[in-house]
C-alpha cells in the first residue's frame, strides 16, 4: 500500500483514486481518522485494479465491468466503481 491522495497517479501503474462527485459529497463531516482509513481503502483498491484484481477476483471475469461495487471492513462500507479506460477507481459513497 502506499500513501497516495484523491486523483494523484501511481508512477508505475498511472492508475489513481477518485470521490465522485466531490470529497464533501462522499465524505464530508466525516472525523479526519475516518476519512483517513477511507483513504487507504481508495488506494488499495486502486493498487488492486492496477493489477486486474478487486477483492472478490479478477476484474476481467466480471460479467459487468462498470457496476458499483462494495468492499467493507470494520464498521466501514465504501461503495466505489472502477473505470479501467480511465485507469481511476472512483469512491462514491462511504457508510460507517
Amino acid at each position: 500500500m502506499n500513501d497516495r491522495q484523491e486523483g494523484i497517479e501511481d508512477d508505475i501503474t498511472g492508475w489513481a483514486w477518485e470521490y465522485d462527485p466531490d470529497p464533501e459529497w462522499v465524505v464530508g463531516g466525516m472525523k479526519a481518522p475516518d476519512r483517513e482509513a477511507v483513504a487507504v481503502i481508495a488506494s488499495a483498491l486502486a493498487d488492486l485494479a492496477a493489477y486486474g484484481l478487486g477483492p472478490e477476483g479478477r476484474l476481467d471475469e466480471d460479467q459487468n465491468p462498470m457496476r458499483l461495487r462494495t468492499y467493507s471492513t470494520g464498521t466501514i462500507l465504501v461503495w466505489y466503481q472502477v473505470v479501467e479506460y480511465r485507469k481511476r477507481v472512483y469512491v462514491k459513497r462511504v457508510n460507517l
